[in-house]
């Protein structure tokens, strides 16, 4: 049987068994930002479809001209920064619910923010690039 951390052994002392295992007050954080990400995301996600709707079939020329638009480019930064931190967010929570080796967690943690803040600095620069 595995010895648990908060097994009463006789060896640690009541707060150093229930070290790190009870609330560190990241938790309401959390959850609020993810609630904050995501209504900033339900807006941004009706423009967006919109906007690609009403652009089916446009030039690159055209497509360029729309992003050009301070107002547009803007929107869309602010929807790609919101969604991928919303992912990234909501990510996290299902690796730490899900994965109980604590070194793949942690490894599959990194590699998740890692990859969430490439792709998101990368599209950044894609709309900045084509925008200016």
């Amino acid at each position: 049987m595995k010895n648990l951390k908060w097994k009463n052994t006789g060896l640690k002392s009541d707060i150093a068994r229930a070290k790190g295992l009870g609330s560190a007050h990241e938790g309401v954080h959390h959850w609020m930002m993810q609630r904050v990400t995501a209504l900033i995301n339900a807006p941004l996600a009706i423009w967006m479809v919109y906007s690609i709707v009403k652009l089916q079939g446009a030039s690159y020329a055209e497509f360029t001209t729309w992003l050009q638009h301070p107002l547009n480019a803007v929107l869309s930064i602010i929807f790609i920064l919101s969604s991928f931190y919303h992912a990234a967010l909501g990510s996290q929570v299902i690796a730490e619910d899900y994965i109980g080796c604590e070194c793949f967690r942690a490894l599959k943690l990194i590699g998740m923010k890692i990859f969430f803040f490439v792709i998101a600095v990368a599209s950044v620069f894609a709309i900045l690039k084509v925008a200016l």
